[in-house]
């Protein structure tokens, strides 16, 4: 008798011990639909705003060409020297519809100007020429590119200019800072989204908006660069507001906050789509 009940009560331990499993095993199931739950619920959840690296400021160079725009312009060419407090310049040579703009760090020496250019934006001919055609030649498109490095710039006196014939004209120009994009955006007035080039978004500002919102947002940065839309309605719309077109890929143009903000903005747009 005693021999059968032994047996019986090692059966009702193994019992009561997988009903403390199944236990674990359900609360532990339950915490986990908990957090699928808490993620579907916020689909945006995963998503993080862009980083901004950081740079050093160096001390503020103080000269007469601080803050003021030196042009000249010979023989259906045109030079403009852009210069700033941070020891940056701004080159551009001819006009927007054929860019070539120079960026880098300057030096003074009296009233001689040095040059150490470290990248050059530029519009590649893509496309017929539109006649007439003289000393410079203005093409239907253009593709926009930027090379790390770039040649070299001749010294200016900014006193002497090119001689007594060709003294420089001298502007203030008014320019908030060194930034080579704003520069090249040139639009940034008309714009109505310009914190896309200016700041990290954050998806918690994003996911309120509408998908159409969201598409104009990101577009706009192109337009602001010259970018010639195959989408007819998205081409007529930024034209309405003022933006020119004279290049059919824009992209080498883009700062690295633009490229990161406009690619939060796509992820955005794919979970509304969903």
């Amino acid at each position: 008798m005693h021999k059968k009940m032994i047996p019986l009560a090692f059966l009702g331990l193994f019992l009561a011990a997988c009903a403390g499993e199944a236990e674990t095993t359900t609360t532990t199931t339950s915490s986990e639909s908990l957090v699928q739950t808490e993620t579907a619920a916020d689909p945006y959840a995963h998503l993080k705003a862009p980083e901004l690296p950081k740079k050093e400021q160096g001390p503020k160079v103080a000269h007469e060409v601080v803050g003021k725009h030196y042009a000249m312009a010979y023989a259906s060419t045109f030079e403009s020297y852009y210069f700033f407090d941070d020891g940056r310049f701004i080159y551009t040579v001819n006009s927007d519809y054929i860019p070539s703009v120079k960026t880098g760090n300057w030096t003074a020496r009296g009233n001689k100007i040095s040059f150490k250019p470290d990248a050059h934006y530029y519009g590649k001919p893509n496309g017929p020429i539109i006649p007439p055609c003289g000393s410079i030649c203005t093409y239907a498109d253009y593709i926009m590119e930027m090379k790390s490095s770039s040649s070299a710039i001749d010294p200016i006196d900014i006193k002497e200019g090119q001689g007594e014939e060709l003294p420089f004209e001298v502007y203030e120009h008014e320019l908030k800072s060194s930034d080579i994009h704003a520069f090249l955006r040139a639009k940034d007035s008309k714009r109505t989204y310009l914190e896309v080039s200016n700041r990290p978004l954050q998806p918690s500002e994003l996911k309120n908006k509408s998908l159409e919102e969201l598409r104009l947002m990101r577009n706009e940065v192109f337009a602001a660069y010259g970018y010639k839309f195959k989408d007819e309605v998205l081409g007529a719309h930024f034209k309405a507001q003022g933006f020119e077109s004279h290049s059919s890929d824009v992209t080498a143009f883009l700062s690295p906050l633009e490229k990161d903000n406009i690619a939060l903005i796509k992820k955005v747009e794919a979970i509304k789509a969903k």
